[in-house]
């Protein structure tokens, strides 16, 4: 075997993880390509989130399949990710040509299900263990000045709605050491930003230490050499007042807060099990904006949860007009195995949940619109991404905010530069800039070669 593929589908923690998975075939001589056709290897790291999240993968497979009998390859396929937690052995029982299933706590032992193959052997990985230590020299890291570390695995939260908890665990922490030396290495690669990972990360405390989040924030911006730090995902029940304190402290602290509230009812959040209100919700925010008053703040919302009224639905759309988000990632409710709020009666029909989430979009849409277009006329410093993905000859960054702005390109312009762009334009998704040709302040990333992009495939929401 010489080459592979890796498909992902998901979140940030995904996206790491795929990168840890491309650093071990790497390490095993393995070389990426950039179709599945040309692959030794194909790996798909799924997500389990939604209800059709089984049926994609299913699907996929029947493509390799088809592939593997007219082109010859894949020569191994493997299922990563949370539906590969989820489903397990079954996974393989339902497709013949998947050759092993690895699920998200048992990533590192991909080189045993590959021997397991060579030896002709099928194998289901899933579970989790008590350590959950990765070696991250292994990750094979994009080319990206921007990268994310994981600071936290899992989640105890069980809010009813959600499959994370059986998919990828328990709370377990990494040591804040670890991640600051994690940060570091980075930095001397030429890392400017980096993102800190967890599905609830404010619930971070260090294992040894007992350190809270707060504090691993304080030491990840004393890194030198950093141009901002964020994070995701944080839960509203865990912001006290010393990390309130702590996000107004920090300038090296990006100004984009990834805050999700889900419903807008008191009745629905109790039913989801949020364990807060939407009264201590619109306090919360009002404290962090007390500190940081240019915060932008994103969320999710799930609508048409089992039993939501009108009314309930309502109170959501008013919550949203009251908060004003820069960002909103809005879901039909989708009821997933094991979870309580799969067995609730009282199904909202799905037109009904479809016309609410286009209302919900619509209202949001007029809100970002007017927040990005009062930013016209401002400079902004933004790290470049890259070439945008439409518009001839444009470029893509983000600022600290992590608004998407588009901008000209210019002769010598590269990713991983530090610009000033003056917002010219503005839409409901991103920002329209152009370069400060005078006393503009660039930055480099190092010199320092990084390691080949990791996952080759497109990420899949």
């Amino acid at each position: 075997m010489k080459t592979y593929w890796i498909e992902t589908w998901g979140c940030q923690m995904n996206v790491l993880d795929s990168e840890y998975l491309a650093g071990m075939l790497q390490a095993f001589g393995l070389a990426p390509v950039a179709d599945p056709q040309e692959a030794d290897v194909v790996l798909l790291n799924t997500c389990a989130v939604r209800e059709k999240a089984v049926q994609k993968v299913l699907s996929r497979l029947g493509e390799l399949r088809f592939l593997k009998q007219t082109v010859g390859k894949p020569e191994v396929i493997g299922l990563c990710g949370c539906v590969a937690e989820q489903e397990g052995a079954r996974a393989l029982a339902k497709s013949q040509v998947l050759d092993f299933v690895l699920g998200p706590g048992r990533i590192a032992q991909l080189p045993m299900a590959l021997q397991a193959v060579h030896k002709g052997r099928r194998l289901s990985l899933t579970g989790f263990e008590e350590s959950r230590d990765l070696d991250t020299h292994l990750i094979a890291r994009s080319h990206s000045a921007r990268q994310y570390v994981t600071a936290i695995h899992g989640c105890n939260q069980h809010c009813t709605f959600c499959i994370v908890p059986y998919t990828r665990g328990q709370e377990i922490s990494r040591p804040l050491a670890e991640i600051v030396s994690e940060v570091k290495a980075l930095v001397a690669r030429g890392t400017l930003e980096v993102t800190l990972l967890g599905q609830t990360i404010n619930a971070y405390r260090c294992p040894q230490t007992g350190a809270d989040f707060a504090d691993l924030l304080t030491a990840v911006c004393e890194v030198e050499g950093l141009w901002r730090v964020q994070f995701i995902t944080s839960h509203p029940r865990f912001f006290d007042d010393k990390l309130i304190r702590t996000l107004g402290s920090l300038p090296q602290l990006g100004t984009y807060l990834h805050l999700p509230f889900q419903a807008g009812s008191n009745r629905i959040l109790k039913a989801m099990r949020r364990r807060y209100t939407r009264e201590e919700y619109l306090e919360l925010v009002a404290k962090v904006r007390e500190v940081r008053p240019e915060v932008a703040l994103s969320t999710d919302v799930i609508v048409g949860f089992p039993g939501e009224s009108e009314e309930d639905f309502e109170q959501t759309l008013d919550l949203v007009e009251k908060i004003r988000f820069s960002q909103l990632y809005g879901f039909i409710f989708s009821p997933r195995p094991k979870t309580p709020a799969a067995k609730y009666p009282d199904r909202v029909p799905r037109a009904v949940a479809g016309e609410r989430l286009e209302r919900l979009f619509a209202a949001q849409a007029a809100i970002a619109l007017s927040l990005n277009q009062a930013l016209i006329g401002k400079v902004v410093e933004v790290l470049v991404d890259g070439p945008a993905k439409r518009g001839e000859g444009l470029w893509q960054g983000r600022g600290e905010d992590h608004r998407v702005v588009n901008f000209p390109g210019w002769e010598g312009i590269a990713a991983g530069q530090l610009v000033e762009i003056r917002i010219t334009g503005a839409t409901a998704h991103a920002l329209l800039g152009e370069r400060v040709a005078t006393g503009a302040r660039e930055k480099e990333a190092a010199a320092n070669p990084l390691l080949p992009v990791a996952a080759n495939a497109p990420v899949r929401p």
